[in-house]
């Protein structure tokens, strides 16, 4: 696990090599000012002393002589003191400073040559560090999180200009080159690194450098290299998925896809969720009226991924027989974008959303009719009542999630003041998405000003009393949170938390056998086989003619059918077998898993497997399409003629 990684004490060796980099840098920062300072003290001290020498000996004294002799101070040449006599002291000073400054000099011309050189050589011998690829907001904001933590590797072309060696901080070494190329990769000690990120613009660039670390990383025997792609488009991720999950040939290499869209939307919610996404999901089922609407202003990359994951979030809350929630969406293409996303996303279907093609993606007056009403024209639905005057139902949140920030923040002030006029100050919140800008909350001022202590800055510009919040995407997004991002970790959570309800039900005890724990608390040789498990699906589905594909909004719930469960129980099983034979397991009559001698009642074949340990391998099968459908992806049939 990463978390054991970031614990991990470095080795003397490596610390003395940090240490060496650091003293490296300070000179590099600081010498050519301290060459400047000394050589030219000494090169005074110089000047006078030799010229109160010489002018003693009036047969000697030239001021050629002067200035040479001066000058030679600098190589340590001790002509002018070959007489072995008293020399004025400002002499004394000046020819053991002199060489001093020399000495800087030429350090700082050396660093300068070779610091690059010596910072490949420590980023190619560095260990349990993270590698970030690329140049951008999307990099330069991994790199400044992470950085505080992690040793961190930027691997750019222009990795210089991004960060010059006067704003360099300590725990980031960088190569220049493109990470593309293997050999750069190989340069920045990917074979024993923990995260690659891959952060080019090109999606394909950073399948290029998955496939780069993979081939760099296959002698990896410990814990598997971690990488995770930037994808381009949001739309791509779970295609990409349906073709990674279950590939069993990479033990060492772990990938995954990530859209900054997307983690920005999750991240979004959980700092301002309306108050149905905020509750405590165990009181119980919603209440029959309708949830207060939403607004959403832009359909950018963001704006989609949030309107998706809304919509997810609210089907899993209401249920099949819940209200609707209403979502008023802006946008130049409205309505084209939203049909789209309809043809691809079955939450929707419980999603209330009335599209709106304005000019500028602005909130206007006719999107808060159709969002108080919940329908784009006419009267509202009996289950939305109007405001007090008859105007409709103000929205919760009125999320700005346009491409550009100017624009953004015009329509964020805009949407404020038609909100306020309409419905009244403070009844809805206006949150406006930025890039990195978290100024723009400082100039506004922070929502909670009641708790401002008198230390507190005070704003630049007045908040329209709290109605307008910012969101820094790749601030509040970033750094990613791997174990939210790793399938095969997330998969393998999944399967054990099933795990323990169904052994639950078959009269087991939490705490009564090792595996009869919450996931936090499982031994890793355990939690190593819940990953397994759920690695080996797409073997199991290849061999029964099976294909993992995205889920579309008019797919049904897949379940498999009794004969197919039976078919692929067994082959369950046998992985099961394989991966407990490499662990040392053998046949016994108790079970018996720690220890030299582990022995376990299941290592028959199946033939002659117990009932109750078939229905264990059967309850993975029956439980794999859900699983998978939590990433979007569903099992088909490829014989299937419909």
């Amino acid at each position: 696990m990463t978390s054991g990684r970031q614990g991990h004490r470095p080795h003397p060796a490596a610390a003395a090599l940090a240490l060496t980099g650091r003293l490296a840098r300070w000179l590099r920062h600081h010498l050519l000012a301290v060459f400047a300072v000394l050589g030219v003290v000494a090169f005074a001290l110089g000047l006078v002393g030799t010229y109160r020498h010489f002018h003693a000996n009036p047969e000697t004294f030239t001021w050629s002589n002067v200035v040479f002799f001066a000058a030679t101070l600098f190589i340590a040449d001790g002509t002018v003191f070959q007489d072995q006599g008293q020399y004025p002291l400002p002499l004394e000073i000046a020819r053991f400073l002199a060489p001093i400054a020399t000495t800087v000099g030429v350090a700082d011309a050396v660093s300068t040559v070779f610091a690059q050189r010596f910072e490949r050589f420590r980023a190619r011998r560095a260990r349990y560090h993270v590698i970030v690829c690329g140049s951008g907001p999307t990099a330069t904001a991994l790199v400044d999180r992470l950085v505080r933590s992690r040793r961190v590797v930027l691997v750019a072309e222009d990795a210089q200009r991004e960060y010059p060696d006067a704003e360099l901080p300590p725990g980031l070494l960088r190569v220049i080159g493109d990470p593309v190329e293997p050999l750069v990769l190989a340069q920045a000690g990917v074979a024993r690194a923990d995260v690659v990120y891959g952060c080019l613009p090109e999606t394909s660039s950073n399948l290029a450098i998955a496939l780069a670390a993979r081939r760099l990383a296959a002698t990896r025997w410990d814990q598997p290299l971690r990488c995770l792609a930037q994808v381009g488009d949001l739309s791509l991720i779970p295609h990409l998925r349906a073709r990674r999950i279950g590939l069993s040939d990479d033990a060492g290499f772990r990938l995954d896809f990530f859209a900054v869209e997307v983690l920005g939307a999750h991240a979004m919610l959980a700092r301002h969720p309306p108050s149905w996404a905020a509750a405590d999901s165990t009181i119980g089922p919603p209440p029959s009226p309708a949830p207060a609407p939403l607004v959403v202003l832009g359909l950018s990359g963001l704006g989609r991924a949030l309107v998706l994951e809304l919509a997810r979030r609210w089907s899993s809350y209401a249920g099949p027989n819940g209200p609707l929630l209403t979502i008023a969406v802006s946008d130049p293409a409205a309505t084209t974008q939203l049909a789209a996303l309809r043809s691809r996303e079955p939450a929707l279907a419980r999603i209330q959303l009335t599209a709106h093609d304005t000019p500028g993606g602005e909130l206007t007056q006719a999107v808060l009719t159709a969002a108080g009403s919940g329908r784009p024209d006419g009267p509202p639905r009996p289950d939305n009542p109007d405001g007090p005057d008859g105007s409709g139902r103000p929205p919760e949140f009125v999320y700005v999630c346009q491409d550009d920030e100017e624009q953004a923040l015009l329509c964020g002030l805009d949407a404020a003041q038609l909100v306020n006029d309409r419905f009244g100050v403070g009844q809805s919140a206006i949150v406006v998405c930025t890039d990195r800008q978290r100024s723009l909350q400082e100039v506004f001022g922070q929502p909670t000003s009641s708790r401002q202590t008198p230390s507190t800055p005070r704003p630049l510009l007045e908040d329209l009393q709290g109605g307008v919040r910012f969101f820094a995407v790749n601030d509040e997004a970033l750094p990613i949170d791997l174990g939210d991002t790793d399938l095969i970790e997330r998969f393998a959570q999944a399967t054990h938390t099933r795990f323990l309800v169904s052994e639950q039900l078959r009269g087991a005890q939490l705490g009564s056998r090792r595996s009869m724990v919450p996931w936090d608390e499982l031994p890793d040789d355990l939690r190593g086989s819940n990953r397994d498990q759920v690695a080996g699906f797409g073997e199991i589905l290849r061999a029964q003619n099976l294909m993992l594909l995205p889920v579309g909004a008019a797919d049904t719930d897949f379940a498999f059918t009794d004969a197919e469960i039976e078919r692929l129980a067994p082959l369950e099983h046998e992985r099961w077998l394989l991966e407990r034979a490499n662990q040392g397991f053998r046949l016994g009559p108790i079970r018996q898993e720690s220890g030299s001698e582990r022995r376990h009642p299941a290592m028959v074949d199946w033939r002659v497997l117990p009932d109750a340990d078939r229905e264990r391998d059967r309850e993975v099968i029956r439980t794999m399409p859900s699983i998978l459908a939590h990433a979007g992806l569903r099992i088909v049939r490829l014989d299937d003629p419909a």
